[in-house]
């Protein structure tokens, strides 16, 4: 064995830590899933890497040391009785060194390869579950990306073709160009998530972690495999070598276990047919014609209905797309930045957006005493009580907004901010604090919540023009306030006597409008009959007064005619009731009598006119 594969492993090892310490720091700035789940991979051909790098190391020295051994006995052409015997080595040789490495490292290096890589998936799998950051600079990483799965293919398809020969160079050969592939994942996984399909991310990422996953539970089958399977002579242990790695990095592979079964089959040599290989020849132009079309198709751009775009070319934005189709330079030449214009997005304001299902008592009605949601944020209002000392009196209000906004100004909105929903969002929180701290209690939770609402519209409105976020506020709805599920009892106590408060106040107003009106009513009525009976005496006093004169006055013209007159009437009224007979006769001695008993004609005796009885 020469120095050769030494320097090879030991630059495929230098080459991955440096892409591994690349790819944790972009990963820690870019926030891609894909790229967070890359780094077992790299991790991993590093290790194989430089725990061959020893081995092939060890190798030479051993045979190095066998040979210089050999030389040495061939000069001495004799043997002492405290020499080994042939096939021995020294206790303390290089030769001893390399036989307990390979009998007891290796194993446990496989053995903590698989619980590496294992472990590491299930936490990247575990992390999955929790809600993902927004990613950022997508371009840079797939960049990154596309670099290091270049630079890994070229030293991958290197160590396998020395690992022809020295097979121990084939375990890193397999993890870096299966790191390789995962790279090719990652930056187009990156572009998808950037362009099309913001899910692409999280989809890669997956699709990594389980390959991972079992790349581990294969790494611990090999390392009881090589454990307990019988070897002949010297045999190395190779658990660290992936199967499946290999038929992921090295295709070719394929094709000789493919024709090795049809021969196999048919009894005969149909590998070297004509037929067998006109189609192992045209496979390779077919892929590259394939792969040449696909990457061609990213110069078509269809934008849908409500979409527009920005059309960059070497990140310079160039023009403005519409809805429609659009010609482009392929990628990365010229790329397209699409944005819903036309569609209402959302954001809430106040709580998270996973919202707890209420108890099943409670399903229909949301009591303040039940959380809504997981998690609720509180906000200071004004409070009508008089600070004592220097402590200022406040309250603390849960609120649930919900705000919707339009892309109005799509260069605004790409370039402005680097997350202009999260800036809107921060300055929605800012606007919201500024309101509520500016209003009290009751204002917010009663009758002035409408306009509370419209008063935050405006607000946000000019906010996002200040900060040049590029949207149009549509709606800011204010859907829930409410007081701490914590204190919610107390609150409710507390609203309750207010309630009752303002009840008897109520009550007394309007006993008070109700009894009022009729004692007014009653002394007016009082003081207009008391009018109506002074104006009736004056009056008939004042008739009676003239009367008198005026009777006066005709006395002293005929006071023998007023008296007559007067006697008269005095007889009429008293008499008016009683029966009167005229008797047109002298009178004399001439006796009349008048039956009574029964009633007389009025032909007879009612000569006068007939009046009725009052």
């Amino acid at each position: 064995m020469d120095k050769r594969s030494e320097k090879i492993l030991a630059l495929a090892g230098g080459i991955a830590v440096v892409w591994l310490i690349a790819d944790a720091v972009l990963a820690q700035a870019a926030l891609l899933q894909s790229l967070t789940a890359l780094l077992p991979f790299t991790a991993w051909s590093v290790a194989l890497a430089w725990f061959a790098w020893l081995r092939q190391r060890l190798a030479r020295r051993a045979d190095e040391e066998q040979r210089d051994l050999a030389l040495a006995k061939a000069a001495r052409q004799t043997e002492t009785i405290f020499e080994e015997g042939a096939g021995k080595s020294e206790a303390f040789s290089i030769a001893r060194s390399r036989e307990q490495f390979e009998k007891w490292l290796v194993p446990a290096f496989s053995l903590l390869i698989a619980i590496g890589l294992g472990a590491w998936a299930w936490r990247l799998w575990a992390g999955l579950a929790q809600p993902a950051s927004a990613a950022t600079d997508h371009l840079m990483a797939a960049s990154l990306l596309a670099g290091q799965a270049f630079l890994m293919f070229l030293l991958s398809r290197y160590l396998l073709g020395l690992g022809k020969q020295a097979r121990l160079l084939r375990s890193p050969g397999v993890a870096l160009g299966v790191t390789a592939l995962a790279s090719v994942l990652g930056a187009v996984a990156a572009v998808a998530a950037n362009e099309v399909y913001p899910r692409a991310d999280r989809l890669a990422a997956r699709v990594l972690i389980g390959v991972a996953g079992v790349i581990a539970a294969e790494m611990s089958l090999n390392f009881l495999w090589e454990l307990y399977r019988p070897r002949r002579g010297k045999e190395l242990n190779y658990a660290t070598e992936s199967r499946l790695g290999g038929l992921l990095a090295d295709p070719a592979a394929w094709a000789k276990n493919i024709a090795g079964a049809l021969d196999y089959q048919f009894g005969f040599k149909v590998s070297e047919t004509w037929l067998y290989r006109f189609l192992e020849g045209a496979l390779l132009p077919l892929v590259i014609f394939q792969l040449l079309v696909l990457y061609l198709l990213s110069s078509l751009v269809f934008l849908g209905p409500g979409e527009a775009g920005i059309l960059e070319r070497f990140g310079k934005p160039e023009r403005d797309l519409h809805s429609g189709f659009h010609l482009k330079w392929p990628w990365p030449f010229e790329t397209v930045r699409r944005f819903e214009v036309e569609r209402v997005q959302s954001i809430e304001i106040g709580f998270k957006e996973n919202a707890r299902k209420p108890p099943a008592a409670t399903a229909n009605t949301l009591l303040w005493t039940v959380p809504h949601y997981e998690q609720e944020d509180q906000l200071l209002t004004a409070s009508a009580e008089t600070a004592t000392g220097e402590a200022v009196p406040v309250n603390l209000v849960s609120f649930n907004l919900h705000i919707e906004y339009l892309i109005a100004n799509i260069r605004q909105y790409a370039y402005t901010h680097s997350d202009p929903a999260r800036t809107l969002e921060q300055a929605a929180y800012r606007t919201l604090t500024q309101t509520t701290a500016s209003r009290g209690l009751f204002d917010v939770m009663g009758e002035g919540r409408g306009a509370m609402a419209g008063l935050l519209q405006r607000r946000l409105q000019a906010e996002a023009d200040r900060l040049g976020l590029g949207v149009r506020v549509v709606f800011v709805g204010v859907e829930g306030v409410h007081p701490p599920t914590t204190i919610a009892d107390a609150f409710q106590s507390v609203i309750g006597s207010v309630e009752e408060r303002e009840a008897a106040i109520l009550k007394a107003r309007a006993e008070a409008n109700r009894v009022l009106p009729l004692a007014e009513a009653d002394a007016a009525k009082v003081l207009a009959t008391s009018a109506a009976y002074a104006a009736k005496r004056t009056q008939i006093a004042a008739a009676d007064s003239d009367r008198f004169l005026k009777r006066l006055e005709s006395y002293r013209q005929a006071p023998s005619v007023f008296k007559t007159r007067l006697y008269l009437a005095t007889l009429r009224d008293s008499m008016q009731d009683a029966r009167k007979y005229i008797i047109a006769a002298s009178p004399g001695s001439e006796v009349i009598q008048v039956n009574l008993e029964e009633k007389l004609s009025p032909d007879l005796f009612d000569l006068g006119p007939k009046t009725e009885k009052k």
